[in-house]
């Protein structure tokens, strides 16, 4: 009778934490936002932003495997145009018309020397705003053109045009915050799918807006915050498939890497003596450490040895660091001395 009324007993408590601990359970996992199918975009909008000009079809349009040739004819083309004008109302002024063209060229050619194959040589590239966007050694490269309102950023993979990542001026985010920017986002390409980090914080986690997404077709359009550390947000358009061989190929070549924002990553560290984690964030990012003071390597115990014999004074510290004074040098020697010392303060240091 009493195992039964154990049974029993063991049976409704089970019952009950089943219900309360499910529910828990649910409550403490919620569903991924990566689980969740992102919206489609309006296909229209996204084909504006393949335009060579932004809201003109008539003027030529981007397309995914294009080659970095094929993009720098378009561009340049766009930006003869664009001088055009200008050049026609100073037909009464050959030197200013020189001058202008001059200008125009310095462009093109800026465009075609911005293009940069990731072959493994770091540069700037690797901690500037599109440090996530790439990795070296695995066929990647980048051309990079200003337009009226933002600078556009063309990605290749082998060769062939993949993605696009558009840095908006900061007079086009009109003071917006990141969400609100994200909202008239979706005004103009359709209801998008947030996703959420969790980020590591004194005292608990922090759950932050990461970016907006969109699917249109096989492209996948985000838009990403990168405002804390260059001022802008930006949109990235990006042909699915492609980005998919392009993973696994990175996976191949650099195995274990972490793709992450290494600068983003750097000034969000924290560590775990307290210290800011953010005052040696350049030594960091360029490989190059100075050491800060408590920084230095630890070694073994140093002995100061004892002074030859001569009066004793008050202290110790005084006794191992000051001679006696009836051997105690001349003005030159003692001169000699302070500068030995000072020189020996500033070893090691970098200014």
């Amino acid at each position: 009778m009493r195992t039964f009324g154990a049974l029993l007993v063991a049976s409704a408590l089970g019952a009950v934490v089943g219900l309360h601990g499910s529910a828990a359970f649910a409550k403490g996992k919620p569903k991924k936002a990566h689980d969740e199918a992102a919206p489609t975009a309006s296909a229209a909008e996204v084909n504006k932003l393949k335009a060579v000009r932004l809201g003109d079809p008539k003027a030529g349009t981007f397309k995914w495997g294009m080659k970095p040739e094929d993009v720098e004819k378009l561009v340049s083309g766009q930006i003869e145009k664009k001088y055009q004008p200008r050049i026609d109302q100073n037909k009464q002024d050959p030197g200013k018309q020189t001058r202008i063209r001059e200008e125009m060229l310095r462009e093109i050619a800026a465009v075609k020397k911005s293009h940069t194959k990731f072959e493994g040589n770091k540069s700037g590239w690797d901690v500037s705003i599109i440090g996530p966007e790439f990795e070296q050694n695995t066929g990647e490269a980048v051309i990079v053109t200003k337009e009226d309102i933002w600078t556009r950023y063309f990605f290749f993979f082998e060769d062939g045009l993949y993605k696009m990542f558009l840095a908006f001026n900061k007079d086009a985010l009109e003071g917006k915050t990141f969400q609100d920017f994200g909202k008239s986002m979706e005004a103009k390409y359709g209801r998008a799918k947030e996703v959420y980090r969790d980020e590591k914080i004194k005292g608990g986690m922090k759950h932050t807006l990461d970016h907006f997404e969109w699917s249109a077709g096989a492209d996948r359009l985000r838009l990403v915050d990168r405002s804390e550390f260059y001022g802008v947000y930006c949109l990235v358009l990006v042909d699915g498939e492609v980005a998919h061989r392009l993973d696994e190929r990175r996976k191949v070549v650099n195995p274990g890497v972490h793709h992450g924002d290494s600068l983003v990553e750097a000034v969000t560290a924290k560590e775990d003596n307290g210290r800011d984690a953010n005052d040696n964030i350049i030594d960091r990012l360029t490989g190059k450490e100075v050491r800060k003071p408590g920084d230095e390597d630890k070694h073994g115990d140093i002995v100061v040895p004892s002074p030859s014999k001569g009066p004793s004074s008050s202290s110790s510290a005084s006794t191992a660091t000051e001679p006696p004074a009836a051997t105690a040098p001349g003005p030159q020697k003692e001169n000699a001395k302070k500068k030995a010392s000072k020189k020996s303060e500033l070893d090691g240091l970098e200014l």
